[in-house]
């Protein structure tokens, strides 16, 4: 027997507030964004990382609340978290049965292949291929971050094709399945490290380098003290919103001069935190891009 626990997002994290934020210690300030305030307070995704821990099935965010499958010989353990957690964020939990499904199995029959134009289709190994299209790229429809649906992951790989990728060297921070190096690798790049602090993503994204036969791709799991020392003309960053906040100056002393930062994970609303957060630390925005209110915004150093 599988058990659902649905967790609402606390009442914070709906909130759609948005205050002027005017402090900038370099006095530069981009005045064509909404303003937004970079809080401390916890965003979605974090608040979805606090259940990391948990043996799980699966989990299914939703625009309100969160949906965690737990197997019944790990509810004991689990429930516990749970309840921990939600006292401690002020939310509440229900728990609905669900029959045993292969949740695996189920996760790959509703995949459905990304073609983003004629650039570049993201299909499975059970998808025909499709010999149209300038790029193709395969992926083992797991839980790992990075199949193209996501807007992100989508805009992320839409804007790769407005910088010249051949012979530079590229680190994608927080690689998932990897797609984003792989994308960068048939855009002609000479080597890049798919980087990332999740085992699982570090193995699927192995897999993945397998299934599209790179070359020059060097899986890695970490954080970003694992590039410590190495520079690169091209990072990928699709992460949320208060990491790069947190690391855009790593992110920009890890760029060489007139390389380029591609950022994403986070809503058009924060894009103004972003964008001042790159200006302090020399990274110009070349250009911004926003999908279901994501954004992506390609940065330049200089």
């Amino acid at each position: 027997m599988t058990f659902i626990y649905t967790i609402p997002f606390p009442a914070h994290l709906l909130s759609n507030d948005v205050t002027s934020d005017t402090e900038n210690i370099l006095g530069k300030e981009y005045k064509d964004k909404p303003a937004s305030p970079f809080e401390n307070n916890m965003d979605k995704d974090e608040f979805v990382g606090l259940f990391a821990a948990i043996e799980m099935e699966g989990l299914e965010e939703k625009e309100e609340e969160v949906n965690i499958y737990i197997a019944d010989e790990n509810r004991v353990e689990a429930e516990q978290i749970i309840k921990a957690i939600c006292e401690e964020q002020q939310t509440t939990y229900t728990i609905s049965e669900l029959e045993n499904k292969n949740w695996n199995e189920k996760w790959e029959s509703a995949f459905q292949p990304i073609l983003i134009d004629d650039f570049v289709l993201v299909r499975a190994t059970f998808h025909p291929a499709n010999t149209s299209v300038q790029h193709e790229i395969i992926i083992e429809p797991k839980m790992s971050f990075g199949t193209g649906h996501h807007p992100t992951t989508s805009q992320m790989m839409q804007n790769m094709r407005l910088v010249d990728f051949q012979d530079k060297s590229v680190l994608d921070c927080g690689s998932g399945t990897g797609i984003l190096a792989i994308l960068a690798e048939k855009l002609g790049a000479k080597n890049a490290i798919a980087l990332d602090n999740d085992i699982w993503c570090f193995e699927n994204c192995k897999e993945s380098i397998i299934l599209n036969q790179t070359k020059n791709i060097e899986p890695a799991i970490g954080d970003l003290e694992q590039v410590k020392g190495k520079t690169f003309d091209i990072v990928l960053a699709n992460i949320h919103r208060n990491f790069l906040a947190e690391h855009m100056h790593t992110l920009s002393a890890i760029t060489n001069e007139n390389g380029f930062v591609f950022v994403s994970g986070f809503y058009e609303e924060d894009a103004k935190i972003i964008l001042n957060k790159a200006l302090e630390h020399n990274l110009i925005a070349n250009y911004h891009t926003t999908q279901h209110n994501w954004a992506c915004i390609v940065f330049q150093k200089k």
